[in-house]
């Protein structure tokens, strides 16, 4: 059984302290960067995390389990996209050939998740939780494993502005290089669900 959090999470004011406040507008300004790494760029920095965790490759198609991870890992980074979609259309992204979800969990409890989708880390994250105890290097380093396990050549991610502020060091850290940034708005997740932010 997984268990996950469902009501608002807390939010540490120092890590959420470089997201700007909402605008009334609804939109939030971000700078998007991409990234990529060959195979040969590869560079393994984690060790065993020294709690026991386990990843499992999760079954194609689960919504309700993927909307509960989805929330609870990136909400609070605003992620907004995938609560935005239809269980049909969001099902049958799950369901698309060359798609996995994998999620790491310590007895029962979610410690976090990488989806992956073609040549792509989509989805990558640690519940608040389990952040800052090196874990995330070490789920990164086996999300990087199966997708060049799975043929990928070149794997390519992207993060925001709005993300863990370490993201891109670590990113780049595992031998990923910039390729480009683009300076765009999105919708602002306190806003389209200002329920589940209303602790913030």
């Amino acid at each position: 059984m997984l268990i996950v959090p469902r009501r608002p999470l807390p939010a540490d004011p120092d890590l959420l302290a470089h997201q700007p406040a909402p605008r009334a507008d609804g939109l939030v300004s971000v700078t998007i960067t991409h990234l990529e790494m060959g195979r040969a760029d590869w560079t393994r920095r984690s060790q065993p995390p020294s709690r026991a965790i386990s990843v499992t490759h999760e079954p194609p198609g689960s919504v309700p389990l993927y909307r509960e991870i989805y929330d609870a890992v990136g909400r609070p980074w605003l992620w907004y996209e995938r609560k935005l979609m239809s269980d049909e259309a969001l099902g049958g992204l799950l369901s698309r050939p060359g798609h996995e979800l994998h999620v790491a969990r310590r007895d029962g409890d979610l410690v976090g998740y990488f989806e992956l989708g073609d040549s792509e880390l989509v989805f990558f994250g640690l519940t608040l939780p389990y952040i800052g105890q090196r874990i995330g290097p070490w789920l990164l380093d086996q999300a990087i494993g199966r997708s060049f396990a799975l043929g990928v050549e070149t794997l390519l991610l992207n993060t925001n502005t709005l993300d863990h502020p370490r993201a891109l060091d670590t990113y780049r850290k595992a031998g990923f290089r910039v390729v480009r940034t683009e300076n765009t708005e999105l919708q602002d997740a306190r806003v389209l669900f200002p329920d589940l932010y209303r602790h913030r």
